[in-house]
């Protein structure tokens, strides 16, 4: 009997939660069709895919996007690992990326896997992105509509969250350099010792740089430009694997392309780790054309294809200005005679 009494009880209750639920489900909903429209988004025809775990978001997206950066990093480290390589046991002088070396003085020769462990595995590299990822999308730190599965990839989207990103990015970098010394000193001066970077040093520097220059871009990012889930993973996977790609010693074959179209290639990047003071861009070099700090790799006389006509402010290969601290002057000077005749 007195379960009897209690039944009635238990369903009113239940009946309560459930309203409050679907009212919750409701509001947040009519919130993700506004941050959908807000972001030029089409989300407002069909019901959201809101998986969540209880409380918690569903960690569905977030692994879907970290194993697609995971799995194109596969493929540039498998690229990278033929470019270095010689064939048929010869030398590394032989290799695609020696022959096509974007420094007259090559990157010296390095072991393969010892290198490829410390890529993966350093904390300011894929471990604090990964932490990053994990932390935002698992406390709900994202705007709604990333929470998305409704669509597929919107390459619109994609190309937002990539201009916004370099251009945050860029911002960023410049700060690192300007602001003040002491932050230079402990953020990005210690990603600058590699004045002839290779592709595995792209994350290579310090948890400061790591969080000023990737981390607050990508959050400033994600409130700019809202999209679904699977537009958040193709932006994630090109991003993360294009910063690696433009730290490599030597140019790739798409690079001619790729200058065309304003994006950034290795050689560009490597003008920045060469002189400091140009060439803040990562993934489009519009901002530097912009802010006047653009350097063309053929006018860097380290470079293989100087074309010989260096702008003043580097004709000798020098830092011209101020920006942060410049010790390229020493490491050229060390360099043996015969290859600063080359």
């Amino acid at each position: 009997a007195g379960a009897g009494r209690g039944a009635p009880g238990a369903t009113m209750a239940a009946n309560a939660t459930l309203l409050e639920r679907s009212a919750a489900m409701f509001a947040r909903s009519a919130a993700h069709g506004s941050a959908a429209v807000a972001g030029g988004g089409d989300f407002s025809s069909g019901a959201y895919s809101y998986a969540r775990w209880g409380e918690w978001p569903s960690p569905v997206g977030l692994t879907l996007g970290i194993l697609a950066v995971a799995f194109v990093q596969v493929f540039v480290v498998a690229y990278h690992a033929w470019r270095v390589s010689a064939l048929k046991g010869g030398e590394y002088s032989e290799s695609y990326a020696a022959r096509n070396r974007i420094q007259k003085v090559g990157r010296a020769p390095y072991a393969f896997m010892p290198m490829l462990r410390e890529h993966l595995g350093s904390v300011e590299g894929f471990v604090l992105l990964g932490a990053y990822l994990s932390g935002t999308w698992m406390f709900d730190l994202m705007p709604s509509s990333y929470y998305s599965f409704e669509g597929g990839v919107n390459l619109a989207h994609v190309a937002a969250q990539m201009l916004v990103q370099d251009a945050v990015q860029a911002a960023m970098h410049l700060l690192e350099h300007k602001l003040h010394p002491k932050l230079y000193r402990a953020s990005h001066k210690p990603h600058h010792r590699f004045l002839n970077p290779c592709l595995f040093d792209a994350f290579n520097g310090s948890v400061g740089d790591t969080v000023c220059m990737i981390l607050v871009p990508l959050y400033i990012t994600a409130n700019a430009v809202h999209c679904n889930v699977w537009s958040y993973m193709a932006f994630g996977a090109a991003y993360a694997n294009w910063l690696c790609l433009i730290h490599a010693e030597y140019d790739h074959p798409w690079d001619p392309l790729c200058r065309l179209l304003g994006v950034g290639t290795p050689a560009d990047h490597h003008v920045h780790h060469r002189l400091f003071v140009y060439n803040y861009g990562h993934i489009f070099m519009y901002w530097d054309r912009l802010l006047g700090t653009y350097r063309a790799p053929e006018d860097v006389r380290q470079f293989v294809n100087y074309s010989g006509v260096a702008k003043g402010a580097i004709a000798n290969g020098a830092i011209a200005k101020g920006g942060g601290e410049a010790p390229t002057a020493a490491p050229l000077a060390r360099r043996p005679a015969a290859a600063a005749a080359s």
